[in-house]
């Protein structure tokens, strides 16, 4: 089917451990819709979900997120 421009469909899943949490996605899974150009733009599929999340993840509440979940409790 023709829909009149070009798109990407990339879906991307934490494998070890299984569907873990990532800056990207709170299920370890995310089905994302982009435009070819915009991955050709970081050297193709497998640069551009390895840039996604590393970007994703210098963000001040994934920050706090992560620091708090290897924070252990006593409570």
């Amino acid at each position: 089917m023709d829909i009149g421009y070009d798109t990407a469909h990339i879906e991307i899943e934490s494998i070890a451990p299984e569907r873990a949490h990532l800056p990207i996605t709170e299920t370890g899974y995310r089905s994302h819709f982009t435009s070819p150009d915009s991955v050709a733009a970081y050297g193709g599929p497998v640069a551009f979900v390895e840039a996604w999340p590393e970007t994703e993840s210098q963000a001040p509440d994934w920050r706090r997120e992560e620091r708090q979940r290897r924070q252990l409790s006593l409570f």
